[in-house]
């Protein structure tokens, strides 16, 4: 297993051991979530989007604080891969899909799914990018919705658009992505991370009465370290 791949492993198994009422998201969701954020007209910072990670309605609580910072930890770690491979002169994104088990299928419902969220975090200014006269964003935004629309059961095109869209889909989002983040960069507007200099975030150890990073605004001892409820 590559060390990536492990990685990818680990955050899996992080996401996955959120309290499930939380209705958190899981790697591909959360993939294609981290790709939105980075690629938006505008910056959106973690205190903002990592609450949506956890579940938009209920704060996570960890079994103690090793857990929550080894989680957060996890999230972050991928949320900097991304934006260092978008970051590059030559950028490189390859998304993160489940595949299907009967099938072996790669399924990229769950990644779309993501992406449409965290443009809903600044839908004045995907909407704005929608009127774009460059030919890459004019093809890649209404794409972007139309396969939504697909991963939804919403479409309206006909079936064999359809389905030969859900064949081109897990070939065609990571060109998508590239397409979106070379737009953004030649914009000169406020960014996201991943075309900043220096722009991974890193994420300092968390002490128990600093502001939880979960974007709650609540101390980190009585929020995502506070341990489980009972």
């Amino acid at each position: 297993m590559s060390h990536t791949q492990k990685q990818l492993t680990q955050l899996a198994e992080r996401l996955i051991a959120l309290p499930p009422e939380n209705d958190g998201m899981l790697l591909s969701e959360f993939d294609g979530f981290v790709a939105g954020i980075l690629v938006c007209p505008e910056m959106i910072l973690p205190g903002e989007w990592l609450p949506v990670v956890w579940g938009e309605e209920i704060v996570p609580h960890f079994a103690g604080m090793d857990q929550a910072s080894a989680t957060l930890d996890a999230v972050m770690a991928h949320y900097n891969r991304v934006a260092r491979g978008l970051a590059k002169s030559q950028p490189t994104y390859e998304a993160v899909y489940d595949n299907d088990p009967l099938s072996g299928d790669l399924m990229w419902e769950l990644w779309i799914t993501g992406f449409e969220r965290a443009m809903q975090l600044r839908p004045d200014a995907w909407e704005a990018s929608v009127d774009s006269r460059d030919e890459e964003v004019a093809f890649s935004i209404p794409m972007i919705f139309a396969l939504h629309d697909i991963a939804e059961g919403g479409s309206d095109l006909d079936e064999a658009a359809i389905t030969e869209l859900d064949a081109m889909a897990p070939d065609l989002i990571p060109d998508l992505v590239i397409n979106l983040n070379a737009w953004v960069k030649a914009q000169g507007r406020a960014p996201g991370p991943a075309n900043l200099p220096g722009a991974p975030v890193a994420r300092a150890k968390v002490g128990r009465n600093d502001p939880c990073p979960c974007g709650s605004g609540r101390k980190f001892k009585k929020c995502c370290g506070s341990g489980p409820i009972h």
